[in-house]
């Protein structure tokens, strides 16, 4: 799961309503000037030896269409810098305009930005379920947990959630020339989709492999019970994350791009003309 963390209490502070499923991206343009007048950083992102860092504008590409796209870009059929790729990029670059990351981004990292988050500087940081102990130690009660805006001007479905697999485990087919080897990997893969696993991943504030009726976060995990909440909404979400289903090289020219726009040394047409290219070179 990949989405937005905020914080109630600057929110509350900057006079902003907390964002929903129906926020769009001109309120959230909105809820960044407020927050930015307010005095903290709107949205804390660090781009330095950080490609993980741009994870929660996953669901924005996603949002414009990049599961309908994708394969016929990778066939030749289409382009990366196709008009609702460029309105994507473009509403970045318009976040960076507003005035939504911190003045620093360039020469921070993931864990900086994170920082600022943790100690009250920053309202927003994009993230996953890997950090809510640590949001629970800092943030406590204070923790909210929003997918992302919507868009008005894509074609694509907006009911979507980033809630994609991206570590899925494999098993080789040669585990079944050994019969220990066999058995010992059965046996694995049953506990880590048992029950008590699944009580064991909420112990540790991540969501289990397997849902049991019955299992949920603590009432003291306040992170996971945003999180929770959020899925309640019942839409679909990608097979992949959108950086999971291209090439190394052309993952890298997208990361590259992204934070290119974010500082200005892109424009979202130079960013995803850099990706054609780099599918054209690793092939």
């Amino acid at each position: 799961m990949q989405g937005i963390f905020y914080n109630k209490e600057l929110f509350d502070k900057a006079g902003v309503e907390y964002p929903n499923d129906d926020t769009t991206y001109d309120e959230f343009i909105q809820m960044v000037d407020k927050l930015k007048a307010s005095g903290v950083t709107p949205l804390a992102i660090g781009s330095k030896n950080s490609s993980f860092a741009m994870w929660e504008f996953n669901l924005w590409l996603a949002r414009y269409g990049w599961s309908d796209s994708v394969q016929d870009v990778l066939n030749g059929k289409q382009k990366f810098s196709n008009p609702e790729l460029v309105k994507a990029f473009s509403k970045i670059q318009g976040l960076s305009k507003a005035g939504a990351f911190p003045e620093n981004m360039s020469t921070i990292e993931y864990f900086d930005a994170k920082q600022q988050f943790d100690t009250g500087k920053a309202a927003m940081f994009g993230s996953g379920q890997w950090d809510c102990a640590e949001f629970d130690k800092n943030l406590g009660d204070k923790i909210g947990f929003w997918w992302g805006p919507t868009f008005k001007d894509s074609k694509a479905d907006q009911k979507l959630d980033m809630k994609v697999p991206s570590a899925p485990i494999a098993v080789s087919a040669s585990v079944s020339d050994n019969e220990d080897i066999k058995n010992a990997t059965y046996a694995f893969l049953k506990f880590y989709y048992s029950k008590d696993a699944a009580e064991l991943s909420y112990e540790n504030s991540m969501f289990p492999a397997t849902s049991y009726v019955g299992l949920t976060p603590d009432s003291k995990q306040y992170s996971m019970s945003a999180m929770a909440d959020a899925l309640s909404n019942g839409y679909e979400s990608p097979v992949a994350a959108p950086d999971l289903t291209v090439p190394s090289a052309v993952q890298q020219s997208l990361y590259d791009g992204l934070f290119g726009v974010m500082q200005g040394t892109y424009t979202p047409q130079q960013a995803l003309t850099k990706m054609d290219e780099a599918l054209a070179n690793s092939k």
